[in-house]
């Protein structure tokens, strides 16, 4: 009678160990669950695009997803090379038009947007010209070798990288600290 008191106690032992084990998993696979629905609560989706409107022409970044975009750097190029300062783009107007058509910063916008942070929904013109004779002389010729990029993170530093119309790709940092 001692062997069956003692055989039922570890088959109920075992099985209290099993329930417990599986009661951990499940609890395990919730936390997980639950930390992945709060960061696809507050993902955030950029994009890079250049717009054609019938006021004029720019090359915006602007976040469509759901959640901020702390941005890292965020660079604008022309032929591969990077115009960081407006006086590279002034060159760029003055070498593709030349010094009777160009104009400068007081007829075009331009923002460095890097370090700085999007809500969703937000855009910034990183370069924008109205429509003028000279400013669509100059679109006209450069549009097409114009690009973007720029990286950013959610506020959970989960990090991407994305350029002109491309999908975003996840790296590891990006923010300058």
């Amino acid at each position: 009678m001692k062997d069956i008191r003692s055989s039922a106690g570890s088959i109920l032992s075992i099985i209290a160990i099993v329930i417990s084990l599986s009661a951990l998993g499940v609890s395990v696979f919730e936390v997980t669950s639950l930390k992945d629905q709060q960061k696809a609560s507050v993902w955030p989706y950029l994009e890079l695009t250049p717009t054609y409107s019938s006021t004029g022409f720019e090359i915006k970044v602007e976040n469509k997803g759901i959640g901020p975009a702390l941005l890292g750097d965020v660079k604008l190029f022309h032929d591969g090379r990077q115009l960081a300062t407006i006086e590279d783009l002034d060159a760029l107007i003055l070498a593709t038009i030349g010094p009777e058509r160009a104009f400068s910063y007081d007829t075009y916008r331009a923002r460095d947007a890097s370090n700085s942070v999007l809500s969703p929904g937000e855009d910034v013109t990183l370069f924008g010209v109205p429509w003028t004779a000279n400013t669509r002389a100059f679109v006209e010729q450069t549009a097409v070798n114009f690009s973007a990029e720029g990286c950013f993170c959610s506020v959970y530093d989960d990090c991407w990288t994305v350029a002109n119309n491309r999908v975003p790709e996840p790296t590891k940092a990006c923010r300058n600290t």
